[in-house]
């Protein structure tokens, strides 16, 4: 059998440093792109009862999250209801406000996907 160790031992205490330094960036960088990955199936958007729920797939729209997304204080992506309430608050607009700005905004621009209530909501 052979047994090949990955951690360093003896010698010079850099290298150590050098080599746990280098693991925890690379599982930073590596949990990282798994946590940012859009979801694998649709998602469903609950409405308000007169309108049906929205079914959206991250996979039949952009690869750039950035399109849709904003970024935090930290830089990265977040969900629209992390910032985005039921209500406008200020500056920032409802979810619902901003679904509709950004999704059917889009539709339009691209003179494709739906832009009537019925044709997202479905019942």
């Amino acid at each position: 059998m052979i047994c090949i160790n990955l951690i360093p031992t003896g010698g010079y205490p850099m290298r150590k440093v050098a080599f746990w330094t280098a693991l925890v960036v690379a599982v930073v960088f590596a949990s990282g792109t798994v946590f940012a990955a859009p979801p694998n199936k649709p998602i469903v958007l609950k409405a308000a009862k007169a309108k049906g729920p929205v079914t959206f797939d991250h996979a039949k729209h952009t690869k750039d999250c950035a399109t849709c997304h904003h970024k935090d204080a930290a830089g990265k992506e977040q969900r629209c209801d992390k910032c985005h309430g039921a209500k406008t608050e200020g500056k920032k607009v409802s979810l619902k406000e901003a679904f509709h700005t950004q999704c059917k905004g889009c539709h339009q621009k691209e003179k494709k996907g739906p832009v009537k209530c019925d044709e997202c909501h479905k019942k």
